[in-house]
């Protein structure tokens, strides 16, 4: 009898959880590839399964048939557009008897080469400095050589050492010793620096004012002696390159630096110096002391190893001036993304030099410097869209305009689809939508307005609060080529930003879900106030927004909430530019920026400006 129950108990038990499996609704999911996936290939294979089946059920994949596998399971290979990029792929499992739609999953694959996460956009930016640049750096870079004549000539320094002027048959008569005195101790009164740039070097000319230098003539005669020079120009032609560490550049001498003294002229300031023989000493002391001070002052300011830390002073001097330059670190800590740009080269011409790095972008979640705090359900992606793109050539005037200018920023599209990317990975472009203007100005989202659109709410409560929740599932991309409008520095795409429609009140109870996919252009303006480039989308057209629905709680009419919503959305997406916000500029060693234009430089989006003094 215990034998008997203990049957009927296991068939029970075996039931119910039978019944709790066929209680689940059926539901189909695609296994492969990712979400976002990249590839260069013709075609595409979707595979996926079907959970809790039933009978009756029908796979399609954008429409069309897919058979059923062991294990439910399912593949259909697919065709890739080059020319759309984003190609999305909607696996619905449909109900035969009826065509209704049970379950639906949408993905996207860009069919288009890619940068991996965590690796480089080659060259991918270029910071230009024109001549004209340079000579606004010319003040700075002079405040950082420490040229001290004194310390270069010190005061005992032995000029001519105990030499014979006065000889004879018996001997030397008259001995003399020159050395470096004080007060005042050897001394200039200023310098100037001028940089040019050439081929392929940087031409380096300093110019030292009213050189002076006190001698202290001793030993068989006393006697005080002032030289001067009125100035000495010092030239030296300059090589730049990425240094050991590729975020700071090398700068270092070409050969040895020239020098040409002029207006050289002596004073007496003691003791008596109009013997016969203090000619020949003052003559001798002068012949010495001159090679001396151009020995010491090519001393100073020659590179003694090349490259290394025994740079000449005026290396690195120009070292710090274009370290000072760098703008990854603050526009990096200020979009909370870490933005590296390690030097690929470093181009000379006749207009200016030019700064080529490659770029890498990545997210870190954190509160630290470049780090940010994402929130729940912001995507982690693999990869952002790539464009194969030659670096520009710069001359001395913008692309456009042929306006001169001091600096240039410019970066490629690969380059600027990781900024985007790891933005998004930090929560861009998530967005809430509460208004609607229907013509007359904005009013609040309530089921009696949206009715127009979608007729089925009109069984809500006209003055039922709705919300329109915008969510990014992957990164917008620059496609490189020119943006559809007037004005538009670019063409941005993105696909599968999520859409859901809900009532506005504690249960937030979802109306409506889908995907957006849209092109639009984008427009960038340098706020000089703000220091910013800001960028902004333009008008967008309807034609140019696609709509998926996904979930239909309330069954409306998905083809006509198809064609009705990209009116709505239009309205909204130049709105999303905002989102997009601005890139912080900063200023260079105390100088700011004064935009002069904002174009493409070949196919890089580039900012043009000023150097000006800081206000």
């Amino acid at each position: 009898m215990s034998r008997v129950v203990h049957i009927t108990l296991s068939f029970v038990a075996a039931m119910l959880l039978l019944g709790a499996s066929c209680n689940e609704p059926p539901a189909i999911v695609i296994l492969s590839p990712a979400h976002g996936t990249f590839s260069t290939a013709p075609t595409v294979t979707l595979s996926g399964q079907v959970l809790h089946p039933r009978a009756g059920l029908e796979v399609r994949v954008n429409g069309t048939a897919v058979s059923l596998g062991p294990g439910n399971t399912w593949s259909t290979t697919q065709p890739l557009d080059a020319n759309a990029v984003i190609n999305p792929f909607v696996a619905s499992l449909v109900q035969v008897s009826n065509g209704k739609v049970l379950s639906r999953q949408r993905i996207v694959v860009h069919a288009a080469s890619s940068v991996a996460d965590g690796s480089f956009s080659n060259q991918g930016v270029a910071l230009r400095i024109n001549d004209t640049g340079l000579d606004q750096l010319e003040p700075i870079i002079e405040s950082q050589i420490d040229l001290d004549l004194a310390a270069l000539l010190p005061v005992g320094t032995v000029i001519v050492n105990n030499e014979c002027f006065l000889d004879s048959i018996f001997g030397c008569i008259v001995r003399a010793s020159v050395t470096v005195s004080s007060p005042p101790p050897p001394s200039i009164s200023g310098f100037t620096f001028d940089a040019d740039s050439g081929t392929n070097q940087v031409f380096g000319d300093i110019d030292v004012y009213d050189i002076q230098v006190q001698l202290q003539i001793s030993g068989g005669i006393s006697c005080g002696l002032r030289i001067n020079s009125a100035s000495a120009q010092i030239t030296g032609n300059y090589a730049l390159q990425p240094a050991a560490d590729p975020s700071n550049v090398d700068v270092n001498l070409i050969g040895a630096p020239g020098i040409s003294l002029a207006g050289f002229s002596h004073t007496f300031t003691s003791g008596v110096c109009d013997w016969f023989l203090i000619g020949d000493i003052i003559q001798a002391a002068i012949g010495d002391v001159r090679p001396r001070v151009e020995g010491g002052l090519l001393e100073f300011l020659d590179d003694d190893d090349g490259s290394g830390p025994a740079d000449s002073p005026l290396a690195d001097a120009f070292e710090v001036a274009l370290a000072d330059i760098s703008i990854t670190g603050p526009i990096g800590q200020a979009l909370g993304v870490n933005l590296e740009a390690p030097l690929h080269d470093v181009l000379e011409d006749p207009s200016g030099i030019t700064l080529d790095s490659n770029v890498r972008v990545t997210s870190s979640i954190g509160t630290g410097p470049g780090q940010c705090q994402p929130p729940a359900g912001t995507p982690d992606l693999a990869a952002s869209y790539h464009v194969a793109e030659s670096f520009p050539t710069f001359t001395g005037t913008t692309p456009v305009g042929g306006v001169p200018y001091h600096l240039g920023i410019a970066i490629s599209t690969s380059a600027f689809n990781q900024l985007l990317k790891s933005q998004i990975e930090c929560g861009l472009l998530r967005m809430e939508i509460t208004e609607i203007d229907l013509g007359n100005g904005p009013v609040p989202l309530t089921a009696g307005t949206m009715a127009i659109l979608i007729p089925e709410l009109g069984g809500f409560p006209p003055e039922t609060l709705m919300r329109v929740t915008l969510t990014p599932t992957l990164a917008p991309f620059l496609t490189g080529n020119d943006g559809p409008g007037a004005g538009q520095i670019g063409e941005i795409r993105v696909g599968q930003y999520w859409i859901d429609l809900v009532v506005d009140n504690q249960d937030q109870s979802l109306v409506l879900s889908g995907a957006l996919d849209f092109r639009a252009g984008l427009t960038m303006s340098f706020d000089d106030l703000s220091g910013q480039l800001v960028i902004g989308i333009g008008s967008v057209a309807p034609a140019d927004i696609t709509v998926a629905v996904i979930e239909n709680t309330i069954n409306t009419n998905e083809t006509t909430v198809q064609l009705a919503l990209p009116h709505l959305i239009a309205y909204v997406l130049p709105e999303l530019g905002e989102s997009l916000g601005a890139f912080p500029i900063p200023g260079f060693m105390g100088l700011s920026l004064h935009g002069v234009e904002v174009s493409r430089s070949g196919s890089f989006y580039s900012l043009f400006t000023d150097l000006e003094p800081a206000p």
